[in-house]
């Protein structure tokens, strides 16, 4: 998957949101645009490959790998929400 611009419309994230690229203390990730909502929450976006789209369409499980504990709750959506309700 393809990191992408997680810009989003301003009227689905709350009041006081902004962009931040995130990265790790030392910049040792790679670069992760995303938005940071007031309470806090991270929302970020990714763009399939046309291979793991028919992979997908396929049967194939979506899997997410969260490293370090403890681990927050993690929301995923298909395409943009209203994060003014969620988060």
């Amino acid at each position: 998957m393809e990191i992408a611009d997680p810009r989003i419309d301003p009227k689905l994230v709350p009041e006081g949101s902004i962009a931040k690229v995130m990265n790790g203390p030392r910049n040792e990730y790679h670069d992760l645009p995303s938005v940071i909502t007031p309470r806090p929450a991270v929302i970020t976006r990714w763009t399939p490959t046309e291979e793991e789209r028919l992979r997908i369409l396929g049967g194939e499980d979506i899997y997410v790998t969260l490293v370090g504990l403890p681990i927050n709750p993690l929301f995923v959506t298909v395409g943009p929400v209203d994060w003014n309700e969620i988060v």
